[in-house]
């Protein structure tokens, strides 16, 4: 019988990574850190933070376990030693992928975006193009766990 995969409980994410809220993260942005979008390239296209790269990390951040996608983050030109701060729709989903990153792929300064590009938005940071967030963008700790048999 295949195992399923179960993320673990956000709160435990949270509390194993950096978050940062909106104005922080804006300062270091601005100061030339890469902010990644982990959002499906449909989201990303349709909105995200100004000077944002997207590398989607696929539903509940299930890709960023795998070495294709550590592979697809250099490629976006950051490596395991650069300061990286990440961004999702409401902040969740790109925790995931910090944790992910940092406790199993060895990289050092990653960050993620408290209440991601919703928040980011409702505050007045600059965006290219229009953040919608709908209800497929909440991301739950339960997504993903649901008995799909």
């Amino acid at each position: 019988m295949p195992r399923k995969y179960v993320p673990p409980p956000l709160e435990l994410v949270k509390s194993r990574i950096e978050e940062l809220l909106p104005p922080t993260a804006k300062e270091e942005i601005d100061s030339g850190t890469i902010v990644v979008d982990v959002r499906d390239p449909e989201r990303f296209e349709a909105g995200h933070l100004q000077g944002a790269i997207n590398v989607p990390a696929g539903e509940s951040a299930r890709d960023a376990h795998d070495a294709t996608y550590v592979q697809a983050i250099e490629e976006a030109g950051v490596g395991p030693d650069d300061r990286v701060i990440l961004v999702c729709g409401e902040g969740n989903r790109s925790a995931r992928v910090a944790d992910a990153l940092q406790n199993e792929h060895d990289f050092k300064h990653v960050a993620s975006i408290i209440g991601g590009s919703k928040l980011w938005n409702e505050l007045g940071y600059p965006v290219e193009g229009e953040i919608a967030i709908g209800d497929e963008e909440a991301e739950t700790d339960l997504e993903g766990e649901e008995d799909n048999t």
